[in-house]
C-alpha cells in the first residue's frame, strides 16, 4: 500500500533529481577545493542529456531480444539513469595545466543548490499532502 503512494513517477523523478544535486554538488566542491592544483582538470557531472534521450526514446543503440535471458540493450528507462562524472580534458586555460576557473565553479554552485532546493521543497510538500491524508482519514 505504501509502495502504491511513494513509488509514484513523480516521487521518484524528485528523488533521483536530490541525488544527482549531492553528487554534483561534491563534484563542483573538489572543483572549488583544487582550483590552485596544479595538473588539476575539473570533472563535470552529465546526467540531463541522458535522462532526455530516454523520454524523448532516442537510445543511441537498441537491440532485439528473443529471450528473456537476454541482456537488454538500449532497453533503459529512468530508473536505470544516473549521474556520471567525467573529466573536462579539452579546456586548459592555465600554464600549470589546471583547469578550473573559479567563477563558472561558483555559478555551478548557486543553480545546483537552487536545483535541490526545489527538489527538496516539492518533495517535502508531496510528503506533507501524504501526511495530511493519512491524519485526517478523509475527515473534512
Amino acid at each position: 500500500m505504501f509502495e502504491r503512494l511513494t513509488g509514484t513517477a513523480t516521487l521518484n523523478l524528485l528523488a533521483k533529481g536530490l541525488e544527482v544535486s549531492s553528487v554534483r554538488h561534491k563534484v563542483i566542491s573538489n572543483n572549488i577545493a583544487n582550483v590552485n592544483t596544479p595538473l588539476f582538470k575539473r570533472q563535470i557531472v552529465t546526467f540531463e542529456d541522458e535522462m532526455a534521450k530516454v523520454f524523448d526514446g532516442k537510445i543511441d543503440l537498441v537491440g532485439k531480444r528473443e529471450n528473456n535471458g537476454h541482456i537488454p540493450i538500449g532497453e533503459i528507462n529512468y530508473h536505470d539513469v544516473g549521474p556520471t562524472t567525467i573529466k573536462d580534458r579539452i579546456h586548459v586555460m592555465r600554464n600549470d595545466k589546471n583547469n578550473v576557473d573559479i567563477d563558472v565553479e561558483m555559478s555551478d554552485l548557486a543553480k545546483n543548490t537552487m536545483t535541490y532546493q526545489i527538489h527538496a521543497t516539492r518533495l517535502a510538500a508531496m510528503f506533507a499532502g501524504l501526511n495530511d491524508v493519512i491524519t485526517r482519514g478523509g475527515k473534512a
